[in-house]
């Protein structure tokens, strides 16, 4: 065998022992694996709707508690007012201090109709609007046929441990 023959067989078997060793180290990822699900958060939802913050001379106010859970996409909300009769209540988001976009009426008084110490309910929400609460553009508006304008207030989240 000549030198150049040597030389030739030896870069073959390196170039061999290579490929060997890249392919014996390659580790399968199962497609499952691969992605990374982030993990699924409940948050406890909360509100002072008061004067503050707005142009209203309102001694009314009223607190929203609730919870929104980010598997199902499910907000649930008691709110309590006091020395205000709502006409309106009003789920809505956009930055603070402009008049927003609306989400959700939660109530709206018809002609008759006795009005309730508590208002509760639920709803799901649109990836749109768990995007805008999550980042805490939503408030709440509380609407009065005797005070002009409304009470409002920011809704908080808190993660839920």
């Amino acid at each position: 065998m000549t030198s150049s023959e040597a030389k030739r067989n030896l870069s073959a078997m390196s170039i061999l022992w290579i490929l060997f060793m890249m392919t014996a180290c390659r580790k399968e990822i199962a497609a499952d694996e691969a992605k990374v699900k982030p993990p699924v958060s409940v948050y406890i939802v909360t509100a002072r709707i008061d004067k503050k913050g707005t142009n209203s001379d309102s001694e009314g106010t009223a607190i929203l508690k609730g919870r929104y859970d980010e598997e199902t996409k499910k907000i649930d909300y008691h709110i309590q007012y006091a020395n205000i009769s709502p006409q309106l209540i009003a789920l809505r988001s956009g930055p603070k201090g402009s008049k927003g976009t609306l989400v959700k009426e939660v109530y709206k008084i018809t002609e008759g109709q006795e009005l309730p110490s508590v208002i509760s309910g639920s709803f799901f929400l649109t990836p749109l609007q768990e995007r805008a609460l999550l980042k805490g553009l939503w408030f709440a508006t509380v609407g009065a046929r005797s005070v002009s304008p409304e009470i409002s207030g920011t809704l908080t989240l808190k993660q839920q441990k």
